[in-house]
C-alpha cells in the first residue's frame, strides 16, 4: 500500500466516509463492497425462505417480513455505495 492511498484512507476515516459492515461468519468489510452486496443478497434470500415457511397473518411471518424490509433498505444503501464505488474507480482509472 502505498503512501497516498494510506493517508487518503486515514483521512476517509477519520471523516466517516468510511463504514465497515458485519458481514455473515464474523467477517468485515468496508460498507458497499461486492463481499457487503453479496452477503446481503444471501440474508434476504434465507430470510425470504424462512418468511414463506409460516402462513400469512402468522406473526412469525410478520416478524420475517420486517427482517426482510430492514435488509432491503440496507441492501439498497449498499448497492447504492457500490455504485459510487465503482464511478469513482472508472474515474481514477481514466485519469
Amino acid at each position: 500500500m502505498t503512501k497516498e492511498v494510506l493517508v487518503e484512507y486515514v483521512k476517509l476515516v477519520l471523516e466517516g466516509e468510511v463504514k465497515q459492515a458485519h458481514l455473515s461468519g464474523g467477517r468485515t468489510a468496508d460498507w458497499g463492497s461486492d463481499d457487503h452486496v453479496a452477503d446481503l443478497e444471501s440474508r434476504c434470500a434465507d430470510i425470504v425462505y424462512w418468511r414463506d415457511k409460516y402462513p400469512r397473518g402468522s406473526e412469525k411471518r410478520g416478524h420475517y417480513r420486517n427482517v426482510y424490509n430492514q435488509l432491503k433498505k440496507e441492501l439498497q444503501s449498499a448497492r447504492k455505495r457500490n455504485q459510487i464505488n465503482e464511478k469513482q474507480k472508472t474515474k481514477k482509472q481514466g485519469s
